[in-house]
Order: C-alpha cells, then structure tokens, then sequence
C-alpha cells in the first residue's frame, strides 16, 4: 500500500480497479453532475401537500387525510390555512394539524372576519418530527356564531423527508 500525504493533482483520467472509500462531506451538490440519476433512497425530499375545499362552498367541518410520510424521519416545516372568501361577523374556522390523531400544533388556526380573503395565516409547529408512516391529516372544524362563514377553505404543508 502506498500513502501520499500531500495534495495530488491529476491532470487525465484515474482509474480505481478496486473501491474508493471517501470520508463524509467531501462529496456536495456542486460535485454531482446534472442527470446522475441518483436513487430516491440516497435523496432528501421537500413535500408540498395542499388541501382545499370547493371555493364556492361555504366552509365545512371535516377530517381529511393530507400526507403519509414516506421518508424513514423528517420535519414539518410549515402550516398555513385560509379561506377564499372570508368570513364576516363572528363566524370562525379552525384548521388544524393531526400526526396519527394527535394536533401537532400549539394551537389550530383560527381564520376569523379579521383575516382578508386569500390571506395565509400561519400554524405553530409544537411537535415537528415525523418517521416513516405517519399519517398527517387536517381537521376543519367551524362556527357561524351569528355571522356568516367563509368559503373554500384550503391550507398547504411543508414536510422535509430524508430517506435514510
């Protein structure tokens, strides 16, 4: 076996007619070239789910599966809901975030007439980590209160999944 321990540079091609054992990081993206058509296992994955009801449809409550996550762990990244039309009066619509049944939320998301159509209002991710399996699910639930609920409610999610 031959030990050089100095910088070595290679002007042609070099050839290796056994393995090559890299230590950790010294491969990047920069170093993989476009097209190298890497396994999804040996990947990380961003996920946007996104969930809607009908945008002429006057908010409704109900469960809905949104993503199962597929990655051995990951992170939730962001939640956010809104209504297309927004409510007036007192009329509120909650939104929250299930992992297996359970809110992962500090608290759901409440869109009330003070919020504008269209307008993104944030979650607060108490308990982001998620492994293989879970199953993430939106839970609407609504009150008129003498005002008048919204319509198309929707909302999306951004889960980071690594493979590994």
């Amino acid at each position: 076996m031959m030990r050089i321990e100095e910088s070595v540079h290679f002007k042609g091609d070099v050839t290796f007619t056994g393995g090559v054992t890299l230590p950790d990081g010294c491969v990047d993206k920069e170093n993989v070239e476009a097209g190298a058509g890497l396994e999804a296992t040996k990947q990380e994955h961003q996920h946007r789910a996104v969930y809607a009801q009908e945008s002429d449809t006057t908010a409704a409550a109900e469960d809905r599966v949104l993503h199962v996550v597929k990655g051995a762990a990951g992170t939730l990244q962001d939640f956010k809901a809104g209504c297309v039309v927004a409510n007036v009066g007192a009329a509120v619509v909650s939104v929250d975030l299930h992992k297996n049944g359970v809110t992962v939320l500090t608290a759901a998301i409440d869109i009330d007439s003070g919020d504008a159509a269209y307008a993104l209002v944030a979650g607060v991710i108490d308990s982001a980590d998620v492994v293989a399996d879970d199953v993430l699910e939106v839970v609407v639930t609504v009150a008129a209160g003498g005002g008048t609920l919204g319509k198309g409610v929707f909302a999306y999610l951004d889960v980071h999944e690594d493979e590994s």
